[in-house]
């Protein structure tokens, strides 16, 4: 297979060698990652050489670079953790030497670099996953599995919501002022929609509900200035910060997203699976299930809880060791996902139904 070194997959050594592209949230990475058995990070990338050296002399990493392209002689496998627009060339080139890829979330920023992404993985035969580790969180997997072993019968309307509070979120210590200048920037993909929570939201409600045909939107930028975790502040801010999606599912049931910009609080996470015999409801981390003649609702009991991005990691590694396949979320899901976010962004800007093409 094209690219491809016998070192990697099948034939790697037990240590897994990986290498992180981007260092904001992809400091985060390293400590997930140093968390996992026989991994070992031994490269950091960052367009900031001195913020790749930093994040390498903090976590012990043996090699820090400008340029990510220094990275794929050495690794087995890459996070990639930049602003969505590298996403492309990035993947692309790691799988061009054969290196297994689990890039951040959105895929891409558009479907067609999103395509062109799954196209060279395919081609390669790598490992490729997508970072949408709240399908790692228990009582969503919950609600997954209820829904496929038919608790609410056919599902006929879905809703599901987030809060969040985007000067918080910006102020994280996961950030750098850099994410700032992209996020706060719709043409660079940026916004709540396009790259925050935006993602996660279509991808679960892909994943529970099925494929779905055809969106309309609407958003809004609540906030045009914010400030910046170094200080200052950073204007003419385009991108979103709240949006409601409706849409359809290829099944004719009706799903509605929202993400709500708040200024107290936030980060509050809520479910809503209506079919044809009976509803399940999350709200927060609790499930209730009710059907028509029960007296109340059913609480349902939580399996145990995870850490779902230690949890996705590990699926990740493991894939990686093995060689593949590519297990779930792979990026079959993250150019489906990215469809859906093309769409909904085009019907905000364009006042119309969109469909959403196919992957």
């Amino acid at each position: 297979m094209p690219g491809f070194d016998a070192e990697r997959g099948r034939g790697m050594n037990k240590v897994v060698r990986v290498g992180v592209i981007g260092t904001g949230f992809g400091a985060h990475h390293i400590e997930v990652l140093r968390q996992l058995p026989d991994v070992e990070v031994v490269g950091v990338a960052s367009a900031q050489p001195a913020r790749a050296e930093a994040v390498a002399e903090r976590y012990g990493v043996p090699v820090a670079t400008g340029d990510y392209r220094e990275l794929l002689p050495r690794v087995d496998a890459v996070v990639i953790a930049t602003p969505p627009a590298l996403h492309a060339p990035m993947a692309i080139d790691a799988a061009s030497a054969g290196v297994h890829i689990f890039c951040e979330k959105p895929t891409a920023a558009s479907l067609a670099e999103a395509r062109s992404i799954y196209a060279a993985v395919e081609q390669a035969g790598v490992v490729g996953m997508v970072n949408f580790h709240q399908r790692f969180m228990a009582h969503w997997r919950r609600a997954h599995d209820l829904v496929t072993e038919g608790a609410i019968g056919r599902l006929a309307v879905a809703d599901m919501r987030v809060t969040m509070n985007p000067v918080e979120y910006l102020a994280s210590p996961l950030w750098s002022d850099s994410k700032a200048g992209w996020f706060a920037d719709a043409a660079q993909s940026g916004g709540l929609l396009a790259s925050s929570v935006g993602p996660h939201l279509v991808d679960m409600m892909r994943w529970i509900g099925g494929p779905v045909s055809e969106v309309a939107a609407r958003t809004i930028t609540s906030r045009t200035e914010i400030p910046l975790t170094g200080g200052g502040t950073r204007g003419d801010v385009d991108a979103d910060d709240g949006f409601i999606i409706l849409g359809r599912y290829e099944s004719g049931a009706l799903l509605t997203i929202r993400g709500e910009p708040v200024t107290y609080g936030g980060n509050e996470w809520d479910m809503a699976l209506h079919g044809d015999e009976g509803s399940l409801i999350v709200a927060g981390s609790e499930m209730r299930l009710g059907r028509s003649g029960d007296p109340s609702p059913l609480v349902i009991d939580q399996p145990a809880a995870v850490n779902p991005r230690l949890a996705i990691a590990g699926r990740f590694i493991d894939a990686a060791r093995a060689g593949g396949p590519s297990p779930e979320p792979d990026l079959a899901d993250g150019v489906a996902a990215q469809g859906l976010l093309d769409a909904a962004l085009h019907a905000a800007r364009s006042n119309q139904w969109v469909r959403v093409e196919a992957r």
